[in-house]
């Protein structure tokens, strides 16, 4: 088999290649992933799938975790299935909501009253740089009971978008917004999504291969992303709420595989990069890329962190 590198098709290759050292790289990692979530003062759970073997370790894997941001590619998703049915157009276009309808998270917060932008700029701003504005506009926009029915239909009945206008008289809706705010996952089932836009299963492949490469345009890359060598391509999206940080990526290498990792009741809650979430992340990221290529250790260059994304200091 020829390498397998940047290149989309790795991912829909028709049958895994089961390798012995694959399977005893992650077994080894396992025990040290699971230590690292054991020791953490909160809940940690994570999963690690190789796409050549199609072999997975888990910690808490089919727990359900509060998602923050990384359910909005759940929302990316919906999105293109909508354009793939003919029920919307990547070009037509919603007005920003009035400033008491915004969030105060990235750009499109400032923008004039009577601002339109089209799917595209909604999908792409959502993604690349998080903008919770965006978000609301979408998730308005297709609603989250067609959101989560798309995601029952995929078989992934724990991987809920949720917002905080569920009408009283459905309690359960009501309930779970309030356990686990804008959404609700596990750790296999976000790995499952990912993995079926990988292979094109989640929609159309033009569909799957555009999210995927807006994916690949991540601003918020201080997790996978700077713990990567910078010429692999990597597919990310991360969450950050008070109690909560969240990773999920796809990474393009000899091997691909993806990672979502998820933690809960934080006891850190501080917003630097110091935070416990953050650093753990971080250090699983570059322990899984270090065992998966072994050929190619890696470590951020000394003063990495100074050069982290910020948000951009608006204030």
């Amino acid at each position: 088999m020829p390498m397998l590198s940047a290149c989309l098709s790795i991912c829909l290759a028709l049958s895994p290649v089961p390798t012995t050292s694959r399977k005893a790289e992650l077994s080894m990692l396992k025990g040290r992933l699971d230590a690292l979530c054991q020791a953490f003062h909160g809940r940690m759970g994570y999963c690690v799938k190789d796409l050549d073997s199609g072999k997975f370790i888990s910690y808490r894997g089919e727990e359900r975790f509060p998602t923050a941001s990384t359910i909005k590619t759940a929302v990316a998703v919906e999105a293109v299935r909508e354009i793939d049915e003919g029920k919307l157009k990547w070009t037509d276009t919603r007005v920003v909501p009035p400033m008491d309808g915004r969030q105060f998270s990235m750009w499109s917060y400032f923008f004039k009253d009577g601002t339109k932008l089209n799917v595209d700029g909604w999908v792409n701003l959502m993604l690349t740089v998080s903008d919770n504005t965006a978000t609301m506009v979408l998730r308005e926009w297709l609603k989250p009971d067609n959101v989560n029915a798309r995601m029952e239909s995929l078989g992934l009945a724990n991987t809920k978008v949720l917002w905080d206008n569920f009408p009283p008289n459905e309690p359960d809706k009501v309930r779970l917004r309030g356990q686990f705010g804008l959404g609700m996952t596990t750790p296999i089932e976000m790995n499952g999504l990912i993995e079926r836009i990988c292979r094109r299963k989640a929609a159309s492949p033009a569909g799957c291969d555009r999210i995927l490469r807006i994916l690949s345009h991540q601003y918020w890359d201080d997790y996978t992303g700077v713990t990567s060598p910078v010429d692999v391509k990597v597919a990310s999206k991360s969450g950050a709420i008070d109690r909560s940080r969240s990773e999920v990526s796809l990474v393009f290498t000899a091997h691909p595989y993806i990672l979502t990792i998820y933690t809960d009741n934080q006891k850190d809650q501080q917003w630097t990069a110091k935070n416990e979430g953050d650093v753990t992340i971080r250090r699983m990221c570059g322990m899984i890329w270090n065992a998966l290529n072994p050929d190619r250790p890696f470590t951020p260059p000394a003063g990495y962190e100074t050069f982290l994304p910020s948000g951009g200091g608006v204030e």
